[in-house]
């Protein structure tokens, strides 16, 4: 099944994904509407994580919208091979970083990846919607936060509005679209 990128550097190229792939890839709207809550502003140079990758659309939206880099985080390894399979064919290889891990468990393997330096700014996260662990991810980050800018905005779809989210981030924004919920989060503030 092809999916569009919509705008950019790689507009109306396809990313394919496996024929029997078992994940739900997000939609164009919830792409649209991810990409005007960040604003054009913000992508150009930006190092973007997209976690529990699927597809790697989301990555590769933001690569086309001129991010630095784009770091995947896929532990299914059919899914996080035909996300190099497309980076390669899309010709951006060298700015997609594809970790084949589980996000909530090794987190400290983006270092492998990251330069000196360099922070993520920008975080989308899309867990299978029938295993929700978006809080042991939000936990990991927080105990990693030298991976991440201290204005760094993570973006969490899930199928309905978080119950909880962990001491350490405040909720910025909340949207719904028909068939979930996008949740804006940033690091809370010291007190």
């Amino acid at each position: 099944m092809p999916l569009r990128i919509i705008t950019g550097e790689l507009k109306g190229r396809e990313v394919w994904t496996p024929r029997s792939a078992r994940f739900r890839p997000s939609t164009h709207f919830l792409r649209e509407m991810l990409f005007s809550l960040i604003g054009p502003d913000a992508v150009p140079d930006c190092i973007f994580l997209d976690v529990f990758a699927g597809s790697g659309v989301v990555g590769f939206e933001a690569i086309s919208r001129g991010a630095r880099k784009a770091v995947f985080l896929e532990k299914a390894h059919r899914q996080a091979n035909s996300i190099r399979e497309n980076a390669q064919r899309l010709g951006v290889a060298d700015r997609a970083c594809i970790l084949k891990i589980d996000a909530t468990r090794d987190l400290d393997r983006l270092s492998r990846v990251l330069a000196a330096n360099e922070v993520v700014s920008l975080v989308f996260i899309d867990p299978p919607f029938n295993h929700p662990v978006e809080i042991p991810f939000l936990e990991a980050a927080l105990a990693h936060r030298e991976f991440f800018a201290d204005d760094a905005r993570f973006f969490l779809e899930t199928r309905f509005a978080p119950k909880e989210i962990p001491a350490g981030y405040d909720v910025a924004d909340q949207r719904k679209t028909s068939s979930s919920v996008l949740t804006t989060l940033r690091f809370s503030l010291p007190q």
